[in-house]
Order: C-alpha cells, then sequence, then structure tokens
C-alpha cells in the first residue's frame, strides 16, 4: 500500500505535467494563430485599402483621359482647320515663306495629335476596353488593303512593295482567313509598311511573305533599310522606344506604333518579333518583322443596344425566310414590324393602320410589286407612305418596269443586303426631303465652331450654297432642343461632350420626338466611343467622325453628299454607311 501510493502520486503529477505542458502548448499555438489572425486581417485591410487607391487611381487616370480626349483634341482640330483654311486660300494669297511656316505649323499639329491617338490607344488596350469587333478576314485581302493604303508614301519615297510566296509555308491566298478586327489589323499593317518605307533607302524594295502552319497564320515584312540593333530587337516594341532618339524628329512618328502592333496581336491571341535579316546568312542589311496569327480566337462580338421604337414598319415578302430576317433586323433597332406575303393584303394594312414605310419586294404572286406601288400612290390614304423598294435588281436594270418603279419609290435596296445598309436606307426615306438643306451644329467649342461654319463658307465649300444649305450654331443640349423644336434640322452634327449634359442624352431626346427620332447625324467628336455606344448614338443614316482624325473641310464634304443623298430618293441605290 505504501508503495502504491507514491507511484500512484508521481503517475498524477507526470499526467498533470503532462495536461499543463499541453495546455501551454495549446495556448502557445492559440496566441500564435491570433496574432496570424490579427496579421491577417491587417493584410486583409491594407490590400483593401490598397485595392481602394487603386480604383481611385483608375478612376482619375480614366477622367484625365477623358479630359485629354476633349480638352486636347478639340482645340488641335481647331488650330489644324483653321491652319488648313489659311493654306488654302481663303484668307487670301500668302507668300512662299508664309506658306512654309503654315506647313511646318501644319504638320507639326498633325504629330501632336498622332501622339494622343496612339497614347490613347495603348491605354484602352491595356485598360482591356478596346473590344474587338470579330469576323472572318482574309489575310490576303487585308495585306492588299495596306499596300493600296501605303502605295503613295512608298512610291514618294521611291520604294517598292511586292507581295511574294514564301516556299517555306502553305500558301493558297484565298484559303488563307482568320477570325479577327479587320481595322486592328489593318491599323498593324499599314504601321509595320510605313516603318519599312520610312527606314528603307530609295530604290530598295519591301518584301511581304504570307501564308499558314498549321493552326497559325505567318506574315513576314521584310525592307532592305539599316537594321535593327541585336540588342534593341525586343525593346522597339517597348513605349516611346526607338532605335535612334533622333529618328522622332527626322523620320517622324512617336515611338509607340510597335507598342500598339503587339497589344493588337496579344488580343487577337498572336504575337509579334523583330529578326536582323543578315543574322540567317542573308546578303543585306534589314529588318524582318514576323507575325503569328491564330485562325481561331474566342472573343464574342459586341452585341448593339436595342434602341427605343421608332415606329410601324411593313414587310412585303412572298419568301418567309427573307421576312422572318429584315423583321428580326429592325426589332433588334426599335422598330414595330408589321409582315405579309401579299400585295393585296400589303393595301389592307397600309390603309387601315399607322404604318410609317413600307418595305417592298417586286416579284410576289398575285400583285406584283410594281402592281402594288402603283396602287398604294393611287389611293390617297397610303399616297404619302414612303416605300422602299427589295428587289434582287439594281435600279439600274435593264427593265422597263424599272424607270417607273424609280419613279415611285422613295428607296432601294437590292439583294443580298447587309444590316447596315437596310437600316440606313430605311432612316433616309424616313427623313427625306428636297427643300433647303437646313444644318444645326451643336459644338460648345467656340473656335472649332468658327472654323466649321468657316468651312462651309469658303470657296471651296460653295457647294452648301449651291444646295441652299444653312448653318446654325448651338453651344448646348438645351438650346439644340429648342432649335429642333423650332426648326427640325435635315442633318445633326453633334459633339458629344456639352456644358449641360452629354450628347448620348441629346440622342435619347430626339429618339423620343416622332419628328426627330431618324434625324439623319454626324457625331463629331475628340471622345473615343465604344461599339455598345456607337449603337445607342444611332438615329438615322449617322455618320461617326473623330476630331483628331477628320478635319473640319471633311465634315463639310460629308455634310453634302448626306444632303444630296437625301434629296435623291432611289437612284442612289447604295449609300454612305457608317
Amino acid at each position: 500500500m505504501n508503495v502504491l501510493f507514491p507511484i500512484l502520486a508521481a503517475t498524477l503529477i507526470v499526467g498533470f505535467s503532462a495536461l499543463l505542458v499541453a495546455y501551454v502548448n495549446a495556448r502557445t499555438r492559440n496566441t500564435r494563430l491570433a496574432e496570424d489572425l490579427a496579421r491577417a486581417l491587417r493584410q486583409i485591410s491594407q490590400d483593401q485599402g490598397a485595392l481602394q487607391k487603386r480604383k481611385h487611381l483608375d478612376t482619375l487616370k480614366d477622367e484625365f483621359i477623358s479630359t485629354v480626349s476633349h480638352e486636347l483634341r478639340t482645340p488641335l482640330t481647331s488650330i489644324r482647320g483653321a491652319l488648313g483654311l489659311l493654306s488654302s486660300g481663303v484668307m487670301g494669297n500668302v507668300d512662299d515663306k508664309a506658306l512654309n511656316l503654315l506647313r511646318i505649323a501644319s504638320t507639326n499639329t498633325d504629330r501632336l495629335v498622332r501622339l494622343i491617338n496612339d497614347i490613347l490607344d495603348l491605354e484602352r488596350m491595356d485598360a482591356g476596353r478596346a473590344t474587338l469587333h470579330l469576323r472572318k478576314c482574309s489575310l490576303h485581302d487585308l495585306v492588299l488593303q495596306a499596300v493600296d493604303t501605303m502605295r503613295s508614301m512608298a512610291e514618294a519615297g521611291g520604294i517598292r512593295i511586292d507581295i511574294v510566296q514564301d516556299p517555306d509555308l502553305d500558301t493558297q491566298p484565298e484559303a488563307i482567313s482568320f477570325d479577327g478586327d479587320p481595322d486592328r489589323m489593318q491599323q498593324v499593317l499599314c504601321n509595320l509598311l510605313s516603318n519599312a518605307i520610312k527606314f528603307s533607302p530609295r530604290g530598295s524594295a519591301i518584301r511581304i511573305f504570307s501564308g499558314y502552319d498549321g493552326d497559325n497564320l505567318l506574315l513576314r515584312i521584310e525592307d532592305h533599310g539599316r537594321g535593327v540593333p541585336a540588342d534593341k530587337l525586343e525593346t522597339i516594341f517597348d513605349r516611346f522606344q526607338q532605335v535612334d532618339p533622333s529618328d522622332s524628329r527626322q523620320k517622324g512618328g512617336t515611338g509607340l506604333g510597335l507598342a500598339i502592333c503587339r497589344s493588337i496581336l496579344a488580343q487577337h491571341g498572336g504575337a509579334i518579333w523583330a529578326e536582323r535579316n543578315d543574322a540567317h546568312g542573308a546578303p543585306h542589311h534589314g529588318t524582318t518583322f514576323t507575325l503569328r496569327i491564330p485562325r481561331l480566337v474566342g472573343a464574342a462580338e459586341v452585341m448593339p443596344l436595342p434602341l427605343a421604337p421608332q415606329g410601324a414598319i411593313l414587310v412585303v415578302d412572298d419568301d418567309a425566310s427573307v421576312r422572318q430576317v429584315v423583321a428580326e433586323q429592325l426589332r433588334r433597332h426599335g422598330y414595330t414590324v408589321l409582315e405579309t406575303d401579299r400585295g393585296e393584303q400589303a393595301l389592307i394594312i397600309a390603309e387601315r393602320q399607322h404604318v410609317e414605310a413600307i418595305l417592298l419586294d417586286l416579284y410576289m404572286p398575285g400583285l406584283t410589286g410594281w402592281q402594288t406601288i402603283e396602287k398604294l400612290k393611287a389611293n390617297p390614304a397610303t399616297a404619302n407612305i414612303p416605300v422602299v423598294v427589295l428587289s434582287v435588281l439594281s435600279p439600274s436594270a435593264q427593265s422597263s418596269d424599272v424607270p417607273q418603279v424609280l419613279s415611285s419609290a422613295q428607296g432601294w435596296v437590292q439583294k443580298p443586303f447587309n444590316e447596315s445598309l437596310l437600316l440606313a436606307e430605311l432612316g433616309r426615306v424616313l427623313h427625306s426631303g428636297a427643300g433647303p438643306g437646313h444644318i444645326l451644329l451643336v459644338e460648345d467649342d467656340a473656335d472649332l465652331a468658327n472654323v466649321v461654319l468657316s468651312s462651309f463658307e469658303t470657296e471651296q465649300g460653295k457647294g452648301w450654297k449651291e444646295n441652299h444649305i444653312g448653318i446654325q450654331h448651338v453651344s448646348n443640349a438645351t438650346d439644340a432642343k429648342r432649335s429642333c423644336e423650332a426648326e427640325p434640322p435635315d442633318i445633326l452634327i453633334l459633339d458629344l461632350t456639352l456644358p449641360d449634359g452629354s450628347g448620348f442624352a441629346l440622342v435619347d431626346w430626339l429618339r423620343q420626338q416622332p419628328s426627330l427620332r431618324t434625324l439623319p447625324l454626324v457625331v463629331y467628336s475628340g471622345r473615343q466611343v465604344t461599339a455598345p455606344e456607337l449603337e445607342q448614338l444611332r438615329l438615322g443614316p449617322t455618320q461617326f467622325l473623330n476630331k483628331a482624325r477628320v478635319q473640319p473641310q471633311d465634315v463639310e464634304e460629308l455634310v453634302l453628299a448626306m444632303v444630296r443623298h437625301l434629296r435623291n430618293p432611289a437612284l442612289d441605290a447604295q449609300p454612305r454607311v457608317a
């Protein structure tokens, strides 16, 4: 008994000690866990603070870019437009010395505009806001278009551009297609060709090779210029990087072109790199830029946003599939659509219901399209409804019946047609007229407005007088609404940044006015507009012009062309489409 007690006591002591150690260890672990948790919470709080700060900085950056877009582009547009007017002799003849000074000012203004455009392009790409509009593209056709675009620059420099076959690649030009944004790829090709031309000696040739290798297309542009040093073959794709710092002054350019090319290729899932020609034993110097473009890209196109209702359109065609496609296109853009497959039924619908326009096929069983138009025009209740012919015939077809239809129909769209062409022609006939043209310019920048007005009033712009066109200027949305209510314009020229609201709000208001919802519109803004925003801004026939790329004199030419087209109801079957 005396022996068991010490043993039991020792056991209890050992057990208690073990429990005490376990307790201390647990307390220590809990303390450490609590400290880790506190550190984690502090880190989360810091991360959240950093995230909020980053969001705030991104917001400030976006605001800054928006300010740069409007506050720099608008005055630069005024400067460039004014220089163009002076160079053209509007204010009187100027001597050679003054012309040279004007040329220097104009050249440097264009250089500054290009720099701003390039910076904004890169920022949009880096922020993921430069959406691709993918469709099936032919690499061969894109190359031909780029060569045509750059041909005058090449000829001025005494450079030849050759499109040749690459023996190392499969080359079937008609079969080389890929999913891509054709405008962006044209930007890449023209940029690379421009660089090759600038750095090639007179009398040399630039060679373009294209082909495909499995799932990728390959395109190489080879020049025989001075070449890029081996240590700069990669850095030239960085921002503001050039082989020689003096190149920006002597050759032009911003040092951003290749960075933009790489960003566009990356968006397509492709790549671009440069190599020295003599690296492969070639007998001449120069550089070869190689593009790798995937055949398939998994990006989605931006779908147009639906617009507010724009009235009832009657579609008359005996082909159910054509009616279905046309009706779907119109409904997507807010129109109410009525359908029928026979001319006899069309006459009844047009007389009994409010129809704003009729889209009419010519070849139908029973009452033909020709006969339907004749009866519509003979009935006072339907005589004023505009008719747009949908036909496989062109308005210039050799048919004795076509001239009769041309004199009666207000529009003509030849099958097969695309959605943009159909909507543009429908908008035109819903807002056509033959009287004096009344143009409303909505622009808050007084200097730019004066340049635009001056371009309309110059001797070069005398077409506005011959066509009885008058232009009125207002500087804000409120005055624009009052002017539209007092005298609806034939065409609206609109800046998107206004002191009392945005151009988007003004377009929304116009769309709600029965007499203005098909108003032809020219959006002339320094603001970069996204694809969904383009759809939000469409009224009738709509053109989108960027102040940084389109001079005021070009706006005058476009408006004149639109006025003439509005007054020509059927002879022009291929209107300009935005």
